[in-house]
């Protein structure tokens, strides 16, 4: 005869080694319009944006090309598309001019990979002027600008890196140096070129109230890195970040109150090889607040699935955190509403200033991969940019979603019966015997029970 004694423990953003797990997520809920687009060949999404006259952009990269859609943010059609050919495509931001707004890309050219940047005429995607900024170095070595932002005064300043190792990756590239460019907006000039051999990746670029400028960087096996330079291109410092040893960097953005905001994905130990968002929240001056990190939206085992966040915006009340969530192992499994779990899906979370979460909402099209690459802000909401097989292929979708009172509150735990999805002892590991030991009971709706049984 075995007796048990049961301990509940319920937690409101349940918190089990490390991962801060939603106690809730919603299911493609408040969706304005949603469209796939098929127009010529497909290829991975990098980044996107809502510009300031409400319309959608977005740069992908079949290959060895560079293609761009704008799209109306009122209905989600295509307005033009433009094909860049020969150029790898990294990054996509606003700059205004003559009340017209356009765009500015960035990303590569040529098979040595240079840095290249151009502008676009934003009525009709038309190319105003373009510029290769060549590198030393042999074949092996690859340059790329990520993206950059229109500082205060005017003027481009555009972050990425020389000499990596890895060419026409939308992922982190390591092996260089970290670089940080200014640039005329009137023909792309270069003024100058500031580069970090501390740091070989610069993912991306905020500039504070004092006109000065961070970027967020890492090292191979090391802690991220920021640094800090002045609007002349001299370094001031570049600093490590304490306890972020092994996150992959994406974005960062900074505050009204001048606070910066990290975000990336961190592996662990798994059968899948899982990774959670990660956040880190700093101060100008490099000293970490707090890293959190957050997984499984869904309610899946945390040991298969992979969280990946790629874009961190923030509003006048916290941070969202855009990517995706799926399972790219042999372990599948269902939880209504959602899609199995092998099926990837749109992740996005919000969290206050302080890291604790706010909503979480999951997104995907007509039940097919869906996996969220970059996010922006709207008015009311936001839109997500998407890698998706709806029509077969690795094709670009877009999602546009409301968020304001009138969000719906509808609990998806009234959705699907509450069940327990994984077992594990007090390190993590899974279990199949249950007796006389500590058992952890985690359940698809974020809760949890702690078990003694004793034979």
């Amino acid at each position: 005869m075995e007796k048990f004694i049961l301990i509940s423990l319920i937690f409101f953003n349940y918190y089990l080694f490390g991962q801060i797990i939603p106690d809730n997520s919603y299911y493609n809920e408040n969706i304005i319009w949603e469209n796939v687009y098929t127009n010529g060949p497909a290829g991975k999404v990098n980044r996107g944006l809502v510009d300031s006259d409400g319309n959608c952009a977005v740069i992908f990269m079949p290959d060895d090309i560079s293609r761009i859609h704008k799209i109306d943010g009122e209905n989600g059609d295509l307005i033009w598309t433009k094909t860049i050919e020969n150029t790898v495509g990294f990054g996509i931001f606003e700059i205004n001019d003559d009340n017209r707004v356009d765009y500015l890309i960035s990303g590569g050219f040529g098979s040595t990979q240079e840095r290249w940047m151009c502008r676009l005429n934003g009525n009709n995607g038309s190319i105003m002027w373009e510029q290769i900024y060549n590198s030393s170095g042999n074949q092996y070595e690859f340059d790329g600008i990520r993206t950059g932002i229109v500082g205060s005064d005017g003027y481009i300043y555009a972050s990425g890196f020389i000499g990596g190792d890895e060419g026409g990756t939308i992922f982190i590239v390591y092996g260089g140096q970290a670089m940080l460019m200014k640039i005329d907006p009137t023909n792309g000039q270069e003024i100058w070129t500031h580069t970090n051999d501390n740091s070989e990746y610069a993912v991306a670029i905020v500039e504070s109230n004092e006109n000065e400028f961070y970027y967020g960087g890492a090292l191979y096996d090391e802690n991220l890195k920021l640094t800090k330079v002045n609007s002349d291109g001299q370094e001031i410092w570049t600093r490590d970040l304490e306890n972020t040893f092994g996150v992959i960097p994406a974005d960062i953005s900074i505050s009204n109150n001048q606070t910066i905001y990290y975000g990336g994905h961190t592996g662990r130990e798994g059968d899948g090889e899982p990774f959670d968002y990660t956040c880190v929240s700093l101060d100008k001056e490099a000293n970490v607040n707090w890293v959190n990190h957050y997984a499984n939206p869904r309610g899946y085992s945390l040991e298969h699935i992979r969280n990946e966040l790629y874009g961190l915006k923030l509003d006048n009340d916290g941070i969202y955190m855009f990517g995706g969530t799926g399972d790219e192992g042999y372990y599948s499994a269902t939880l209504p509403p959602f899609e199995s779990s092998d099926v990837w899906n749109g992740w996005v979370l919000k969290t206050d200033f302080n890291g604790e979460i706010v909503r979480s909402d999951v997104f995907c099209h007509e039940s097919v991969n869906t996996a969220t690459e970059y996010g922006d802000l709207t008015d009311d909401g936001f839109v997500i940019f998407n890698d998706t097989d709806a029509q077969g292929d690795t094709e670009v979708g877009l999602m546009k979603i409301l968020v304001n009172n009138s969000l719906s509150t509808n609990n998806n735990k009234d959705k699907f019966k509450k069940e327990v999805i994984n077992k594990v002892n007090l390190l993590g590991q899974e279990i199949n015997n249950e007796k006389n030991q500590i058992i952890i009971e985690i359940f698809n709706d974020g809760t949890a029970n702690k078990k003694i049984t004793i034979e």
